[in-house]
């Protein structure tokens, strides 16, 4: 465990030991004296013992990693400890307003307000003021609970101390009630520490939202690319972290790859704004009307039986219904009959995806294998080549050939082709020259069997 680790558990040690000398202490001055407010403080300070214990187990125990019977870690355990300390602050201010009452109505044995009594209450002010600061200081510093819970009693403990000290200096001015009365004054500022703790640690414990987390977390999640749509935040914490949850909407067609990219992104922006949270991501698909080709695919990605289905094409008839044509691939050594019924079911799935298709129109193709065994034979044959490249040249939108290889396969020749255009043209026109330069090889080179081309800025 590193120093850093070690500090919180070192401050909660030293509480518990001078919680130890204060109980004893307050005990035997109060017994001596007979001053109920030196002994509902001695209960006070007993009952702050056994939360300072509380504290050390909390801070030791939440501090642990996550396991098989806590997969959410163990950061409950402060919430827990800060609860009950509330809980045994009240216990206390009840006893101690209880024979407050009793001694203010039927009087009680005489208080003797001796100097030594003075010494304990002014000396137990200021160790707890020192208790208070550290603690408050290192709580917020590791994000703890249970240790800004103990703060707060130490503060319950001075404010307490200051009213017992004021109720010591009324007897000795003759104020026989000042005692108790100061009693009831502890009782009330212990009531009021002690609801304040109790509330805010029950709300953690019954999985209260931390006050603007949500809102914050669904801010920073829009503006992540990619989400089209955040449909639900929810946040909890959990001792010094947080712990949530989102659902968003993105695009039906992103890949697992760019899913999983796109879930990395959002956890990141996450702990941007909210650096303790451990944050789980659902993403669905946000189904666009407008969007006919990207629905087609989906319905094609659901029903599962076509590898790749490309040369989507969406055409409405004159009577608003639709005609929708496809390319689709399957394994080359497939049936036919089987081929058929894989067809037919992509067309059952696509009709439900969009009941206003009246025709669909899909052309199969067999798949590519996975590995074609082939040499580069450009310099072999460098007069075709150089045929090939001043055709590709010859072309009015080409500016030049930026690179060609001619590669023999089983089937012969094929041609790979990169040409640089202007930037300024659009997709279409690009493809439109692409096409035009196949065709043109294929007419002119007979003696190639394929061509593939690809233009650049």
């Amino acid at each position: 465990m590193n120093s850093l680790a070690r500090r919180p558990v070192i401050v909660a040690v030293a509480s518990v030991a001078i919680g130890v000398g204060l109980v004893v202490a307050k005990v035997i001055i109060g017994l001596l004296t007979g001053s109920l407010g030196i002994l509902s403080e001695a209960v006070h300070s007993l009952f702050d013992l056994a939360a300072s214990i509380f504290t050390l187990l909390a801070v030791r125990t939440s501090r642990k990693p996550a396991d098989k019977e806590h997969p959410y870690g163990h950061g409950r355990t402060e919430n827990l400890a800060a609860f009950a300390e509330g809980i045994l602050l009240l216990i206390i201010a009840v006893a101690i307003g209880f024979e407050a009452i009793r001694r203010l109505i039927g009087g009680g044995p005489p208080v003797d307000p001796t100097g030594y009594a003075f010494v304990l209450l002014v000396g137990t002010i200021l160790i707890e003021s020192g208790r208070a600061v550290v603690m408050r200081r290192v709580g917020r510093a590791i994000s703890s609970d249970a240790m800004l819970a103990d703060s707060v009693d130490r503060l319950a403990d001075v404010l307490a101390n200051l009213g017992v000290l004021v109720g010591l200096i009324g007897v000795r001015m003759g104020l026989v009630w000042a005692d108790a009365a100061a009693a009831l004054v502890v009782a009330v500022i212990i009531v009021r520490a002690a609801g304040m703790l109790a509330w805010r640690s029950g709300d953690i414990l019954i999985d209260r939202a931390p006050a603007g987390a949500e809102e914050q977390l669904r801010s920073a999640i829009r503006t992540v690319d990619g989400v089209r749509e955040v449909r639900s935040v929810r946040v909890r914490r959990s001792g010094p972290n947080l712990i949530g949850d989102a659902s968003i909407a993105t695009g039906r067609m992103l890949s697992v790859e760019a899913v999983s990219a796109l879930v990395g992104d959002v956890k990141a922006r996450a702990r941007s704004v909210l650096p303790r949270l451990d944050l789980a991501v659902a993403v669905e698909g946000q189904e666009q009307e407008e969007d006919l080709v990207e629905r087609i695919h989906a319905a094609a990605a659901r029903n599962g039986g076509f590898r790749d289905l490309h040369n989507v094409t969406v055409e409405r008839e004159a009577d608003g219904s639709l005609h929708l044509t496809m390319h689709a691939k399957l394994p080359g050594d497939q049936t036919l009959a089987t081929a058929t019924r894989t067809s037919r079911s992509l067309e059952r799935t696509i009709r439900a995806e969009l009941p206003g298709v009246n025709r669909i129109d899909i052309h199969l193709e067999p798949m590519e294998p996975a590995v074609i065994p082939g040499q580069d034979v450009t310099a072999r044959n460098a007069q075709l080549a150089a045929r090939m490249r001043q055709i590709v040249e010859s072309h009015p939108g080409v500016k030049r050939c930026l690179d060609l290889e001619l590669s023999n396969r089983e089937d012969g020749i094929h041609a790979h082709v990169v040409a640089e255009v202007s930037g300024e043209i659009n997709l279409e026109q690009a493809h439109r020259i692409e096409s035009e330069l196949e065709e043109t090889i294929r007419r002119q080179l007979p003696e190639v069997q394929e061509v593939v081309t690809r233009v650049t800025a």
